[in-house]
């Protein structure tokens, strides 16, 4: 442990045992513990309205109104406490239940929980509802279903008798924070919800003369410094603020409301130096028996991609990913010859193993900061070690940068053909690093997914021959879903799928899988009976069918009247290709057409033809860009409506009572055919 991080230890604990809150009275549940006393004294008290104005956005608002989100937060040494006044309002019955319970999460191991608050304002008056006794804590691993332990306690407080109209307070504070920070930690809020709100502040108090910076986004206001000699004072708010809905489908970097992130002024080389003990050269370490067999022999590969990917596969399929993040934990990883040992690790685990197998197969390699939530808008933000949520690999290639993630599985193709760049900018843990790296798009990678359906006469049904290839990132995904599922029930589904669109249906033959890894491509084959799919509609049968791929691919946003940009897909192919063999002396009742739809993010084909009796439909969604511009959104939706309406097709035949009847009826085609040529 540094010097830093133990200092911060000895500092918090003196702090909990010998300056604790005047007037606290400590109470236990479940094998954790809180206090209940009045708010620290560094927090600054204001008054509460007793009143919503009737001029403020929300007086007439029928689900909620939030009075007030204050957070203030103490960063002088021997305090680090973060003190939240929350004060609320259910407009409605359906409300109540969310209304009447609150919790507080904490991490038992390095932070402590006193209750000041919990209050009802009924009638002119304030009322007490704090009840210690009846407070549940308990441990409630939320992140567990996505392999990831973090020893967080939750708080559960049931409130009795709200009703609406009542304003309901809470106000706590949480003292200590994660000591492997040591300091790095940045504080930020947003200064606008899903709600009408009164009153939001955040104020935080650092040593005196430090020098602070923030980052704004969306017309945030500028924080205010005041400087004593006391501390450093940052206060930053809004009053009488609106709802701000949220239209979803934004890209990762995007943020839909105004934001401020205020940290103490630091550059990247900073929070490098911050986070470079936490992965010391391994070098020197002798690792399990049967992994240094392993890289012996990756060693004997050609070629530095061969062992990077040789590598890079074993950490990803043969480690799973499992976090246990309490503590320290959050930020330290496990020692490289423990995690392979256990065969389980979170990302950072994960990073640091693959970095040390790397570097005896003398491939340049270290482990990367990566901000998931903020993805490339991260670059902007003030310097901060407690942005980062996620590590990956750097390494190098014949001179070239190659970013790879160990905590995805069963990947395909070579590391370089690996694309990353939705995580946008990292921070190489590189010794002399000082910026923030792009990681860029993968050159050359073909993504998407052709469908191939063949229908032809069997008896007085069809045979149905269906064959899906996915590639790339595509290919990626579906070789997960393919390891999770038994093959027969993935039978069973697209069985059931099928049926559900063309009637009683019978497998032919097993559905066969072909898994190329190298290339990435996976090829799905499925044959059927069709027992009665044509649909008689005035005489004529009809067989309707669906471009899948094109319908996936073209599917609406949540939100068509947006504020912000839009998540499209992701750029690739897909493809769908359908066949259509009538019965013999059954005539054709349409026509070839082409139709083409030009987005700024995708281009979409369609053709239809028919020769020699046999119909051919191919529809192609190219997606270009993944991200649509705000101003760009109402021409990418109509475009897509126009998708919409052309993804499905009705094969329209005559089927002719007799052989005579069948040739006079061609004749008549072809005459008709012959005069709308000439024309």
């Amino acid at each position: 442990m540094n010097a830093n991080i133990l200092k911060g230890l000895l500092g918090l604990l003196l702090f909990l045992v010998l300056v604790g809150p005047a007037g606290a009275e400590d109470f236990s549940n479940g094998g954790f513990s809180f206090s209940t006393g009045p708010a620290p004294a560094f927090v600054r008290e204001r008054p509460v309205e007793t009143a919503w104005p009737a001029d403020a956005p929300g007086a007439n608002d029928d689900q909620w109104r939030f009075w007030r989100f204050d957070r203030q937060v103490d960063r002088r040494p021997g305090q680090d406490i973060s003190y939240v006044d929350y004060i609320y309002e259910p407009r409605s019955q359906g409300n109540l239940g969310d209304a009447g319970r609150f919790d507080i999460q904490f991490n038992p191991e390095y932070q402590k929980l006193v209750l000041h608050r919990v209050e009802l304002y009924r009638n002119g008056s304030w009322q007490s509802r704090l009840k210690p006794g009846e407070i549940t804590i308990a441990r409630r691993e939320q992140q567990f279903e996505q392999e990831i332990s973090d020893g967080m306690a939750t708080a559960l407080i049931l409130i009795e008798d709200v009703r609406i109209g009542d304003v309901v307070r809470i106000s706590y504070s949480i003292i200590g924070s994660n000591p492997i920070l040591a300091g790095q930690q940045s504080e930020s809020t947003r200064l606008a919800y899903g709600h009408p709100i009164l009153d939001l502040h955040l104020q935080v108090l650092y040593p005196p003369g430090t020098e602070v910076t923030f980052h704004r986004e969306n017309g945030a206001p500028a924080p205010t410094v005041t400087q004593t000699a006391e501390a450093t004072r940052v206060d930053v708010g809004a009053s009488r603020v609106d709802r701000l809905l949220n239209d979803g489908d934004y890209p990762v970097w995007f943020e839909p409301y105004p934001l401020v992130q205020i940290s103490p002024k630091r550059n990247w080389a900073e929070v490098v130096a911050w986070a470079l003990p936490l992965y010391p050269d391994r070098r020197a370490t002798r690792l399990p028996e049967d992994l240094e067999r392993r890289i012996a022999q990756w060693k004997a590969l050609a070629t530095p991609t061969e062992k990077l990917q040789a590598a890079l596969r074993a950490v990803q399929d043969e480690v799973r990913y499992f976090g246990v993040e309490t503590g320290t934990s959050s930020h330290r990883p496990r020692e490289p010859e423990l995690v392979w040992r256990r065969r389980y690790g979170d990302c950072k685990d994960k990073a640091w193993l693959l970095v040390t197998i790397l570097d005896r197969l003398g491939i340049p390699a270290v482990p990367a900061l990566v901000d998931t939530g903020r993805g490339r808008s991260v670059h902007d933000y003030a310097p901060s070690a407690s942005l980062f949520d996620h590590v990956i690999v750097r390494a190098r290639i014949n001179g070239a940068t190659v970013f790879v993630d160990p905590t995805m599985r069963l990947q395909g193709g070579t590391p370089q053909q690996t694309d990353l760049s939705q995580y946008g900018y990292v921070l190489p843990v590189a010794a002399g690093q000082a910026v923030m790296e792009e990681v860029l798009p993968s050159g050359g990678v073909e993504n998407g997914i052709d469908e191939s359906a063949d229908f032809s006469p069997d008896g007085e049904g069809l045979r149905f021959v269906v064959v899906t290839e996915y590639r790339g990132r595509n290919a990626d995904a579906e070789r997960v879903q393919l390891d999770q599922s038994r093959l027969e029930d993935r039978a069973r589904s697209y069985r059931e799928y099928y049926g559900k669109q063309y009637g009683a249906i019978e497998s032919l033959e097993p559905l066969a899988v072909n898994d190329d890894r190298q290339a990435n491509r996976i090829t799905i084959r499925e044959v059927y009976r069709l027992a009665a799919p044509w649909k008689v509609e005035n005489g004529l049968s009809v067989l309707a069918v669906e471009a899948g791929m094109a319908n996936w691919a073209a599917n609406l946003p949540s939100r068509v009247e947006r504020r912000g940009p839009l998540d499209f897909k992701p750029s690739g192919r897909y493809r769908n290709t359908v066949t259509v063999q009538a019965p013999e002396g059954w005539v054709a009742r349409f026509e070839g057409d082409a139709d083409r739809i030009d987005s700024g993010a995708f281009r979409f084909l369609r053709t239809q033809e028919f020769k020699d009796g046999k119909a051919r439909l191919v529809t192609e969604m190219v997606v270009t860009s993944r991200e649509v511009a705000l101003d760009a959104v109402p021409a990418h939706v109509a475009a897509l409506r126009k998708v919409r309406d052309l993804i499905r097709t009705r094969f329209v035949y005559r089927a002719p009572v007799s052989a005579e009847a069948a040739g006079r009826e061609a004749r008549l085609q072809n005459l008709l055919r012959n005069v709308m040529e000439e024309r």
